[in-house]
């Protein structure tokens, strides 16, 4: 006979395993399903491959392009960098000062160098990159190396000549009114050269003189016998060159 067991009042038994019955209903199949193939409901959100992607209420994917923010805006002297990180789909943007590129170093905008290769030459960096400038040495001649003069940056020079500036005592008078000073005369020798001139069918001198090249403005006070003094504006000789004895001097 079979053994009984005691049930509590209010309480049931459940039936044995092999006496369940199946549910009569299923669980809803998923409304949508992800890159990798995950399950995903109406209003979830995700990326795949650059773009957004939502699961909708009509139990369908809608992906966009993901949407990347602006690069910024670089003020003057400055470019925009960019570049795309391995783990982002949009390119990242950032200023950076504007530099100029030579012999592998780098100028700032508004900067100046010397070529060194030519001592006529330099550089200014722009934004637009590096603008050539050239020195330019008016009235220069030629002359040997020995000869030469070099102004500090060794790109103009002058020629060594016994033609130079010497001082000399000078008393000038206007009027009733004088004044002792120390001017400037053209002292000292110039080379001579002889030519064939196919005109006159003979050989003829080239013959040149100091005379004076450059002056600039001086003004004075002359002292009048009358004890005042009155302006006195005049021409001071600065250099001196070799220059044909037809020509005019700029001094005259």
């Amino acid at each position: 006979m079979p053994e009984s067991t005691s049930v509590p009042p209010g309480v049931t038994t459940s039936p044995s395993t092999s006496q369940q019955v199946c549910p009569s209903t299923l669980p809803p199949a998923p409304a949508c399903y992800g890159p990798l193939g995950e399950e995903k409901s109406p209003g979830d959100e995700w990326i795949s491959n650059c773009h957004q992607c939502t699961c909708t209420e009509a139990q369908a994917v809608d992906c966009k392009p993901k949407e990347c923010p602006s690069p910024p805006t670089c003020k003057a002297g400055e470019k925009l960098v960019k570049f795309k990180s391995n783990d982002s789909c949009c390119e990242i943007g950032y200023c950076e000062p504007r530099t100029c590129l030579f012999n592998n170093t780098d100028y700032s905008v508004g900067s100046s160098f010397d070529d060194p290769n030519n001592p006529c030459l330099s550089y200014t960096c722009s934004t637009t990159g590096l603008v050539a400038v050239v020195q330019d040495c008016p009235k220069q001649t030629w002359c040997a190396e020995e000869d030469r003069i070099y102004e500090s940056n060794k790109c103009c020079y002058k020629c060594k000549r016994n033609c130079r500036t010497t001082p000399v005592n000078v008393t000038i008078k206007y009027n009733d009114c004088r004044k002792r000073i120390e001017m400037a005369r053209c002292v000292g020798d110039c080379k001579r050269t002889v030519k064939y001139n196919y005109e006159t069918f003979q050989l003829e001198n080239s013959c040149s003189c100091c005379r004076e090249e450059e002056y600039e403005f001086r003004e004075i006070a002359l002292d009048c016998s009358n004890g005042s003094t009155i302006p006195y504006r005049y021409r001071h000789t600065t250099t001196c060159s070799c220059l044909d004895q037809c020509e005019h001097s700029t001094a005259s």
